[in-house]
């Protein structure tokens, strides 16, 4: 091996901006540790977020806004788009700026009050940027909501240029002034792009197309687990290339021998036919196809982290990711489907031992003081001698994992994990009725799971809940089951919640559908690359409704990932470090009315939307219905439509109107009271409260600011 090929690896949009993801860092460190020299690492993703409100590119941003135009659309993509459009807030860049200061803030951060109002921030400038491609494509910041044909996996939609191109404008000044010149001068003999979620995938398949125009010659490879799924899930084999035509190969599985490989066979002039994991495009040849490789883990070393732009990301602290195992020890959720899964619905269980970690952990700590373990999960004696030898090491990190709620984790266990460092858990808790859990194979029980949770709030633990209701044959009362049993228990869980079950090709559900009551499995119409199945089954199909309604307001939380709220987040780990198992208080805080706030100014959170064009209007109550906290179903025609400062829509009576106008400029609760001295005060004092509750209204300024 000669170590002299040049590579560069690319994380592209959109994902994550609160942190680097590990993916591209174990590739490169087990290149180097086989001899290869550094690979320049490119976290697209961030650098296109920041290069957005340059100068230059704000003035593009202006331009393209300006002659903003959805006629080229038509159907139901031109209707959701105008609908979109209505009451688009202004870009604007100090904001934003501001934004960013408070979120890269190691005090402003942790004031929640400041926290929110910049996540908003973010979020408002995303969805500006946005709409220069489809209108609305941007959720929650940084995930993406494509035209429908892109989201269920059409090829058609897939290898459209026109298509591709329109989601991929919103970055088009950063490609064209900063990524292409710098591949095309780099002088680079291997690119790879690494797609870890499928909302990266349109903007992966957009820069391959840039990266062979602007560097002909170069290799290009793609991986991930995005790239995994389309070889997994393509319903004949040929869509793979079809899809990802632009590049010379792909790695389907783990990658680490596998790039080592690419990287030598490059070296010596030759094509990288020999690894399992590499798929060769056709352009090449047949290739004979073997047993996917899974890597040994005690030859894969600690990653290195250092070569990531921490200065950009939008978190005061950093945080990185590490896997120690992979596979999952249990191995049996009939519900589960990850990853390249042959027999079972995960990769093999494989384990690093505790030397080995404990050496990894110390590196790692000096560089970072959050280490999150990105695993399937954790073997409950693997943690608890870990947590010991750290102890016993006075190693200073903070870390969290999902683990099973086992009945392995007594008083003094948890105890000993919040003395190592552990800050919270992320379970999957799945139901909180019995009859589902065994159907599920989970292997546990509702009472244990309240016990085990007891244990890990007592020893301020944050537990993170994630579950779900739908799996096939839950009756109304066991999916009320689940929510009851977290409603019922409030104090011994953070943040989290139930999802709804989603069926996958690879799932034992789907391979033995007679054993859980489905019928007439299929995938969704128009779909070639099948991430999801259809079915039918009657008796959970009767509750949906209902059951959607009686979980909507399950999360404490207030924001969709990447941001606080959710389950396995940079900042919500942060939040969980600082305030321990108080967290949700922290939360609900800023959203309860105090006795102090007579005195305190508080503004609008957005806009009211616009009622011209009846059609836009129906289309706009339609796409936005499914975000009112959560809340399904198509929101009352008569209702006037605020959008709030994050996005999300709100359908509000005339009364609230009248109430909420009050509030374009800054205003005291008490001056609004006195302007509407015809209304009670406990009447007024109702709405106040419902307004602060939903962030319809937000403090604009407290007392002793003023007074300062």
């Amino acid at each position: 091996m000669s170590g002299t090929v040049k590579a560069a690896l690319i994380y592209p949009p959109l994902t994550d901006p609160t942190s680097g993801y590990h993916s591209l860092n174990y590739l490169d460190s087990y290149a180097r540790a086989q001899g290869h020299r550094p690979a320049e690492i490119i976290d697209a993703n961030i650098e296109a977020f920041h290069h957005s409100y340059t100068p230059s590119a704000y003035e593009w941003l202006q331009r393209e806004l300006s002659r903003l135009s959805v006629d080229d659309l038509s159907g139901p993509d031109a209707l959701m788009a105008r609908a979109n459009l209505l009451n688009l807030p202004e870009p604007d860049p100090d904001r934003l700026r501001r934004s960013i200061g408070v979120l890269q803030d190691p005090t402003l951060f942790y004031d929640y009050r400041h926290y929110q109002d910049a996540v908003e921030g973010v979020i408002s400038w995303m969805d500006t940027l946005g709409a220069v491609g489809f209108p609305g494509q941007f959720h929650a910041g940084f995930r993406l909501h494509p035209p429908p044909m892109i989201s269920i996996g059409s090829v058609a939609a897939l290898t459209d240029e026109a298509l591709l191109g329109r989601l991929n404008r919103p970055f088009q000044p950063y490609y064209e002034d900063v990524l292409i010149p710098r591949l095309a001068a780099g002088g680079h003999q291997v690119i790879g792009i690494s797609a870890t979620y499928q909302w990266q995938l349109p903007f992966a398949l957009w820069i391959a197309r840039l990266v062979r125009q602007a560097c002909p010659d170069v290799f290009l490879i793609a991986g991930g687990t995005e790239i995994s799924d389309v070889w997994k899930c393509a319903s004949k084999p040929e869509y793979v290339f079809q899809v990802l035509a632009d590049f010379d190969a792909i790695v389907v599985g783990e990658g680490e021998s596998a790039y080592t490989e690419i990287l030598d066979a490059v070296a010596t002039g030759t094509l990288p036919a020999g690894h399992p994991n590499v798929r060769l495009h056709p352009k090449y040849g047949r290739q004979r196809q073997l047993p996917l490789r899974y890597e040994r883990l005690a030859q894969v070393p600690v990653p290195d982290f250092s070569g990531l732009p921490w200065d950009l990301y939008l978190s005061p602290e950093k945080f990185v990711y590490y896997s120690p195992t992979r596979g999952c020890y249990w191995n049996k959720c009939t519900f589960c489907d990850y990853g390249l899964n042959t027999d079972g619905p995960t990769s093999p269980w494989r384990q690093d031992t505790v030397d080995t970690m404990i050496a990894d952990v110390t590196e790692l700590s000096k560089f970072a003081k959050f280490i999150y373990f990105s695993v399937d999960v954790l073997a409950p004696a693997t943690i608890l001698r870990f947590a010991e030898r750290a102890v016993e090491q006075g190693l200073d990190f903070r870390w969290g994992a999902e683990i099973r709620l086992e009945k392995y984790w007594s008083d003094e266990r948890c105890e000993l994990l919040r003395r190592s460092g552990c800050v919270a858990i992320s379970v999957g808790f799945e139901s909180g009725n019995q009859r589902i859990l065994d159907l599920i194979d989970k292997g546990t029980k509702p009472e244990q799971v309240r016990r085990t949770m007891t244990a890990m709030t007592k020893a301020n633990i944050g537990v993170q809940m994630m579950g779900f209701t739908g799996f096939p044959t839950e009756t109304r009362e066991e999916a009320l089951d689940s929510i009851t049993f977290l409603r019922e228990n409030p104090d011994l869980w953070t943040l989290g919640g139930l999802g709804d079950f989603m069926l996958t090709p690879g799932a034992i559900v789907a391979k033995e559908p007679d054993r859980f009551g489905i019928t007439n499995v299929r995938p969704v119409e128009g779909s070639d690359i099948v991430r999801m199945l259809q079915y039918d089954e009657p008796v959970t199909e009767a509750a949906q409704a209902e059951i959607a309604q009686a979980k909507a307001d399950l999360n404490p939380g207030h924001f969709h990932r990447p941001w606080l709220g959710s389950t396995d987040t940079p900042h919500t780990f942060f939040y969980h470090d600082r305030y321990g198992t108080a967290v949700r208080g922290v939360l609900a805080h800023d959203r309860v009315r105090h006795d102090t706030d007579d005195q305190t100014q508080f503004l609008a959170n957005g806009t009211f939307v616009d009622r011209d064009d009846e059609q836009v209007w129906e289309a706009y109550r339609r796409i936005r219905s499914d975000e009112q906290d959560g809340s399904p179903g198509e929101l009352p025609a008569d209702r006037h439509l605020f959008r709030r400062a994050d996005g999300l829509v709100f359908a509000l009576n005339r009364s609230s109107r009248l109430f909420l106008d009050l509030f374009i400029a800054p205003l005291t609760l008490a001056d609004a009271q006195r302007r509407l001295w015809i209304v009670e005060p406990t009447v007024a004092d109702r709405v106040w409260r419902t307004f602060i509750g939903q962030r319809l209204i937000r403090r604009h300024q407290l007392p002793s600011e003023a007074a300062r």
